[in-house]
């Protein structure tokens, strides 16, 4: 079952012991991390922390999970960033390496405004990238040896209360029944505030989910934080799998492609022919992080309520650009801006988690020459743009469709037996780097001029002597 959280201002009769409790909390927080890095037992550093700031052990558990978390992220951020690094001195070194092979064919010129010429530029470049070089380096060797450091969050401002499904109103800490709830104060807040100390409270946002759980007996965990000098309580819990909505995959998928400034969108039937097709156009330039925030969620629910209108899976294209974000350096500006505002990885977060609310399924396809697939067989056949044509090729790839190289192109050298992949490769290879074809040629070029084209291109190859004879025509299916 999902998990799922609402969240609400906490009232003003509870702001002032919520701040007392984080104050209480962050300092066991503290400890436990530290003696638990160091090697301690867990039990005993539990019961240490139970005595020594008089909280239960319902608290301490509390504790527990929340300074484990900080260690499991800092241990997964110590991987990425090594990753990184690996990434930037990579990228480094091919830098220079074509640099300095650069730099034996730049001719002996200078710039008449600085008097500087081209070597002596391109050597200065060159010196500043080694530098960079070595820091990436020794930077790489301390993160490897450097001991663990742990990030606890915000200090004195947030705690929370684990619940369980085996306990009343699913926490025993905090029990709301729908109307109010109690807390249990700690041992070392009694004096101050009682045992007990409750208020009324209502979840505005999706109040059915905790009466579900309420009702089932399931956990109900609450986390208290301040934020802009306002205080508030979330509700997580387990929610039940809502309805599916979407049928097989079999009868039509709609496909989506996504890029920096525009979503393309094309919807295929049972048999894979298109039926529908748009663009949903966004800018996230200059935007403030909340407005990219709500853009997104915009652009992600126009998505969600055509797939629950035709009742079709969501089919999306999974790319990871780790790798490419470690480049930008030795990229030019222009490439480097519109890849740090290509936000792939929070669109896809927003689609699993819209898509689940609303009961549709959504699968990730590999986008392995979905737009050249897209630019052959359905540009000008349909009439669209590149990024509606590749949607189209990711809705018939989740529907297990054919992606056969059309005859009349298939004139590349290939291996008869081989994947349909492989004969796009070689396409792609012919058309990218000896034809050289723009994307938009592709609306008027027509079949037969570019069949003319790469029989050509085979005769050329044919006249140096590459191969003894002509390949067959590819019949891959």
């Amino acid at each position: 079952m999902p998990q799922r959280t609402t969240v609400t201002e906490l009232p003003r009769e509870l702001q002032l012991f919520a701040a007392d409790v984080s104050r209480l909390v962050y300092p066991c927080r503290v400890e436990y991390v530290n003696r638990l890095l160091v090697g301690e037992q867990d039990s005993l550093i539990i019961k240490d922390i139970q005595g020594k700031y008089e909280i239960n052990k319902r608290q301490a558990n509390a504790i527990r999970c929340e300074a484990l978390a900080a260690i499991s992220s800092a241990k997964e951020g110590r991987k990425e960033h090594i990753k990184q690094l690996k990434d930037q001195i990579k990228s480094t070194k091919n830098w220079l390496k074509k640099q300095q092979k650069k730099l034996t064919k730049t001719a002996l010129a200078c710039n008449l405004k600085t008097r500087r010429s081209w070597k002596k530029n391109q050597r200065f470049a060159i010196h500043n990238k080694k530098r960079r070089l070595f820091l990436l380096e020794n930077k790489l060797n301390h993160l490897k040896s450097a001991p663990l450091r742990v990030t606890i969050g915000q200090k004195k401002t947030q705690y929370m209360v684990i619940g369980s499904k085996g306990e009343s109103f699913g926490n025993q800490i905090a029990q709301y029944d729908g109307n109010n709830i109690v807390f249990r104060v700690p041992y070392a807040l009694e004096p101050k505030y009682g045992k007990y100390i409750h208020a009324p409270i209502i979840f505005p946002y999706k109040p059915e989910w905790i009466e579900d759980a309420i009702k089932n007996n399931r956990a109900l965990t609450y986390r208290i934080f301040a934020k802009n000098l306002r205080w508030f309580i979330a509700c997580s819990t387990l929610v039940p799998e809502p309805v599916d909505l979407s049928y097989s995959r079999a009868y039509g998928c709609i496909g989506i492609d996504i890029n920096p400034k525009v979503i393309g969108i094309a919807l295929a039937d049972r048999d894979g022919n298109l039926k529908e097709k748009g663009q949903i156009k966004f800018n996230l330039h200059s935007k403030k992080k909340n407005q990219q925030l709500a853009i997104l969620h915009d652009v992600c629910n126009k998505i969600v309520d055509l797939c629950v209108k035709n009742k079709c899976p969501l089919v999306v294209e999974k790319l990871d650009f780790t790798a490419k974000k470690a480049q930008m350096r030795e990229k030019g500006t222009r490439y480097s801006r519109m890849l740090s505002y290509f936000s792939y990885g929070k669109i896809t977060e927003l689609l699993i988690q819209k898509t689940q609310i609303a009961g549709i399924e959504i699968i990730f396809q590999n986008p392995a020459y979905s737009s050249l697939i897209g630019l052959i067989k359905y540009l000008k056949l349909y009439g669209m743009s590149s990024d509606i044509a590749a949607a189209l090729v990711l809705a018939r790839r989740a529907m297990r469709l054919s992606e056969r190289i059309p005859l009349q192109n298939a004139y590349p050298i290939m291996t008869m037996g081989k994947h349909v992949w492989s004969a796009w490769y070689a396409l792609n290879k012919k058309l990218n780097k000896q034809l050289c074809l723009r994307r938009h040629s592709y609306f008027s070029l027509p079949n037969r001029e570019l069949e003319v084209m790469l029989e050509d291109e085979f005769l050329r190859i044919l006249k140096k002597g590459s191969c003894s004879k002509r390949p067959r025509t590819s019949r891959i299916r």
